[in-house]
């Protein structure tokens, strides 16, 4: 019997090892793009063209996953994203509305941001997965962008701004139940000083990156970094641009440089480490991109860029001049 229970528990241990492994196993939230060369991407009209593959209401960011699926969040549901001979199409995920914001993934399990001040979650290994709530994010205003953290740990963004309550810049951290996803243990503020209205989130290793509204003149846009400490404690964030007369939306992870939505200017960018611009897209070249990721097989190329088109706030009439999609960005022919 001891016996007997012995091995119980060694196999509850190594399940929650597993768990945990499964949860942080990357040193990136998304390794497939840190190991891409950015070098090999076009991000510049002169050698791109844009193709609007499906509408998406308000689309605000996307998610890959390790086997190349693709989640994209909306102003009413989040999708999941297939292709087939007759094209793109998008499944809802939810059975309901609410203005979904960031995505994160944590071993098999998706997450997703809403501005009802919920976390939901579904299981990716359900043959129709749904979202669920699982948490109430308390003392929020405008949950928004979302990255997993290198210890199984989720981070969101506080803002910029909400339509139903006052700013409350900071980044939250979550920390989970090792033996439970669908279970939040502790919600705490992570970084507060050094914030103005932050907006987009992604990690690389033990560095996370967010774009940040400066309340003082003269930028306006900046892409700041943050340590995450041995202990998990925040360091002391870093200005690595500043980005004048433009408002930045989200940002992702591409090899050394991070891709970046420029949302007011309607354009896309690429931010060298050392926090130049690469090389952008033309203004109005794209109508108010909100998040730019690498595309990831089988349903993109390495070398696609994939970006949320999201439009004005609220506003959700289709078309070429209005947003509203997800669309790729291709070298050209």
């Amino acid at each position: 019997m001891i016996r007997s229970i012995r091995g119980l528990a060694a196999g509850v241990v190594l399940a929650s090892m597993s768990w945990l492994a499964a949860c942080s196993g990357s040193d990136s939230a998304d390794s497939a793009a840190a190991t891409v060369d950015p070098s090999t991407l076009c991000v510049s009209s002169a050698c791109g063209t844009k193709t609007r593959l499906l509408e998406i209401p308000n689309a605000e960011n996307t998610l890959f996953t390790p086997q190349g699926r693709l989640f994209v969040s909306g102003g009413s549901n989040v999708y999941e994203v297939s292709k087939d001979t007759a094209g793109f199409h998008a499944a809802p995920l939810y059975d309901g509305n609410c203005n979904f914001t960031g995505l994160a993934q944590r071993g098999d399990v998706l997450y997703a941001a809403c501005f009802d001040l919920n976390l939901y979650a579904a299981n990716l290994t359900d043959a129709s997965p749904k979202l669920q709530a699982i948490y109430s994010l308390a003392g929020m205003a405008a949950p928004n962008g979302m990255t997993s953290g290198p210890d199984g740990e989720l981070y969101i963004a506080d803002g910029p701004i909400s339509t139903s309550h006052l700013p409350s810049p900071k980044i939250v951290r979550l920390q989970f139940d090792p033996a439970d996803p669908m279970k939040v243990t502790q919600q705490l503020t992570w970084l507060s000083k050094g914030v103005g209205l932050p907006n987009g989130l992604s990690r690389r290793d033990r560095t996370l990156y967010f774009t940040d509204t400066s309340i003082l003149p003269p930028s306006l846009g900046e892409i700041r970094s943050v340590e995450i400490l041995p202990d998990g404690s925040a360091g002391t964030p870093q200005v690595l641009t500043t980005i004048l007369a433009s408002l930045p939306d989200d940002v992702s992870v591409v090899g050394d440089d991070l891709l970046l939505a420029l949302y007011s200017e309607g354009a896309i960018a690429l931010v060298g480490a050392d926090g130049k611009i690469v090389s952008r897209t033309a203004p109005l070249s794209f109508q108010l991109p909100s998040s730019v990721k690498v595309g990831r097989p089988p349903l993109f190329e390495p070398t696609d860029l994939v970006v949320t088109e999201k439009s004005v706030v609220g506003v959700s009439q289709t078309g070429p001049l209005f947003g509203n999609a997800l669309s790729v960005y291709r070298p050209k022919q």
